[in-house]
């Protein structure tokens, strides 16, 4: 009687190379040799049959049979139905290409096996019925043509409209003018402010887009520089405007240095204090309702602005009443007729300048002077002309605008005729000052 002990070493090593044949894609080999092994182990048993080691090799050879059977390969003898290994084994390569669902090879194998087995062999269940599954796997085969199809199809469109969306989306952001809050001009600002806002509400609709892909490198670069200037602007903006608000600030200061300067006229009554034009004045006025509107209320620089316009007003008026009270009419230097004419035609200019104007007091202050100019006509040059003339100079002491007074200075001017008389006679204001109304006497 064999040693139960060598038996079950040799059914172990017989079980290993069953093992290495499988892993290694010998599913017949690996038959043969498990067959071996469990021949050799039913052989130990029979001696020792509780013995715990014939127990565990057994669950082993079991489970290597299942694992072999699961791929379609027949292990036991019985399992064939009578057909010869060769069949067998040949229709386990069918199944297990059908398993694997490897319909390429499944169609080989078959080919295969009709080409080696003849006659009855090709009619057998088995055969009928792979085939059958291998139809199966054809249509499983030709609807995943379908669908990938479909699907590459469905892909391609999908492509194609993420493409023109992100084409859309690039001319919207084309379509913003540029803003950056670098404008050194008013309007210019006020520009890019409304493009500035614009942006926010094109940022706004792209946030919530949809893109089925990815975005175009143009769409990103977009997207990415305008959200950029977008965080930037309102400081950029800020920092621009304090700059323009700076600079009427320094002009205005400018002006508040000259009449700082000018203190001559406190120790000398016979000179008269400068003060700030009202062009000058109203240009400045001017400059600062057109930078308002880029200052929220309260804003610092525009505060520092007010104030020093403030502070130039308040100079100006302290000089201009200072003025005012040095401001006298000179002495008459012509009297009679000729005076009362040149009077009358200044007081008539006047009022039509001002309506409400109150003559206190007026004189000719300068001698009739005798002119002569020559020129052409117009800009045909067509006809020279000589003109004689004589001309002189009226001051208006008058009560304006309910309660002020003011020196106005007037030229006054009369044609005189060849034969020696006079012609037209006109006149037009040359300055005005204010005056105080105690120096109207």
């Amino acid at each position: 009687m064999e040693d139960p002990k060598k038996l079950m070493q040799e059914a172990s090593g017989y079980l290993r190379k069953a093992q290495n044949s499988m892993f290694g894609g010998k599913n017949q080999e690996a038959v043969e040799l498990l067959t071996t092994a469990d021949e050799l182990t039913e052989k130990a048993a029979q001696q020792i049959p509780d013995d715990f080691q014939v127990k565990s090799l057994r669950q082993k050879i079991e489970k290597m049979r299942k694992d072999l059977e699961r791929k379609g390969i027949a292990t036991r003898p019985e399992s064939g139905g009578g057909l010869p290994f060769e069949v067998e084994a040949q229709l386990g390569h069918i199944r297990e290409s059908i398993l694997s669902k490897d319909l390429g090879r499944a169609k080989r194998e078959l080919d295969n096996y009709y080409a080696r087995f003849a006659g009855p062999h090709t009619d057998i269940p088995q055969i009928k019925e792979m085939h059958m599954q291998i139809q199966v796997l054809e249509k499983d085969a030709e609807a995943e043509e379908i669908r990938k199809a479909s699907e590459k199809q469905a892909l391609a469109e999908s492509m194609s409209a993420n493409e023109a969306l992100c084409r859309e989306w690039e001319a919207e952001f084309r379509s913003i003018p540029y803003f950056g809050g670098t404008a050194h001009n008013v309007p210019g600002l006020l520009d890019e402010k409304q493009y500035f806002n614009k942006a926010k509400e094109v940022i706004e609709r792209f946030s919530e887009v949809k893109f089925s892909a990815e975005k175009s490198i143009t769409l990103e670069n977009f997207a990415r520089d305008v959200a950029q200037r977008i965080n930037e602007f309102e400081a950029n903006l800020d920092q621009t405007a304090a700059e323009m608000a700076e600079e009427i600030v320094n002009d205005i200061e400018e002006s508040i240095d000259f009449l700082n300067r000018d203190t001559a006229w406190v120790h000398q009554p016979e000179l008269k204090p400068h003060f700030t034009g009202r062009r000058e004045l109203e240009a400045f006025s001017s400059r600062i309702d057109e930078i308002q509107p880029l200052f929220d209320e309260n804003a610092a620089p525009f505060e520092k602005l007010k104030h020093a316009y403030s502070q130039l007003l308040s100079m100006n008026e302290e000089r201009k009443a200072a003025r005012s009270r040095r401001i006298t009419m000179r002495p008459a230097a012509v009297a009679g007729p000729e005076a009362d004419e040149a009077i009358r035609v200044a007081g008539e200019v006047l009022l039509k300048s001002h309506p409400d104007a109150k003559v206190l007091k007026a004189s000719v202050v300068k001698e009739w002077e005798q002119k002569r100019t020559e020129n052409w006509l117009d800009n045909t040059r067509t006809q020279w002309v000589v003109r004689n003339f004589k001309e002189t100079t009226v001051e208006l002491a008058a009560r304006i605008n309910g309660n002020n007074h003011s020196l106005f200075c007037m030229h006054v001017e009369k044609d005189v005729n060849p034969d020696g008389t006079f012609g037209s006679i006109s006149s037009h204001l040359m300055f005005e000052e204010m005056m105080a109304a105690e120096n109207i006497s």
